[in-house]
Formats: structure tokens, sequence, C-alpha cells
């Protein structure tokens, strides 16, 4: 278990709780891979986006997450990748779902389940 300096259980408790509370929170990311024709963003670049991007936005140390494939560039795919706060075991589903594509690039929205396990929204 991995726990940033200062962060106890606390401040996990309160990360959780801001997932929960923040649930309508509706991050945009946007990257960019192509394939062939058909634009598409690796699972590892997805997880990363997520991350970082929660973390900004909730002012808080960066989650794991975890996405169990590559991202499609086609409007309206979604994929569902599993965050977990740092210092927890509880884990979350994120529904992450391609809002819009230009040329190669891939603009995706993130939305945190309300509840650990199964994702509700």
């Amino acid at each position: 278990m991995v726990r940033a300096r200062g962060y106890g259980k606390g401040r996990v408790a309160a990360f959780v709780f801001t997932l929960a509370v923040g649930v309508s929170l509706v991050a945009g990311c946007s990257a960019s891979v192509t394939i062939g024709g058909t634009p598409s963003v690796p699972r590892q670049t997805v997880a990363t986006q997520v991350a970082t991007t929660l973390a900004h936005q909730l002012n808080q140390p960066v989650p794991k997450v975890v996405c169990p494939t590559d991202l499609r560039g086609k409007v309206g795919t979604v994929i569902y990748c599993s965050l977990t706060p740092q210092g927890s075991t509880t884990t979350y589903p994120v529904k992450v779902q391609v809002d819009s594509v230009s040329g190669t690039n891939v603009h995706f929205s993130i939305v945190v389940s309300k509840t650990p396990g199964h994702f509700t929204s």
C-alpha cells in the first residue's frame, strides 16, 4: 500500500466522499492516436488522462485507474475503467464515453460511479 506523506485514512475517506458526492462531475479529456483509418486511444493513455484529470479537478492525489481496452474513436463508444483512490482498496467504476472526434483527436467524458463495485449514475 502506498501512502502520500500527510495522507492518512481521513484523506482517503475525503477522496472517496468527494468521488461519491461529485459523481455528477463530468470531466472532458482528449487524446489522439491513429491506427489504420479509425482513431483509437490506447487504454494506458485513457487511464492516465482519467487519473490526472480527476486528481486535478478534485484536488486529490492521482488515483490508480485501469482501463480494460483501447478506446475506439467513434462517437458514443463507451468503456468502463476502474478507479482506486491512493491508500484505499475500494474500487469505483468510471464511465468513459467518446463525445466527439475531429480527425485523429478523440474527446471523451468521464463519469465516476456513485457506488463502488458497479456503475450507477
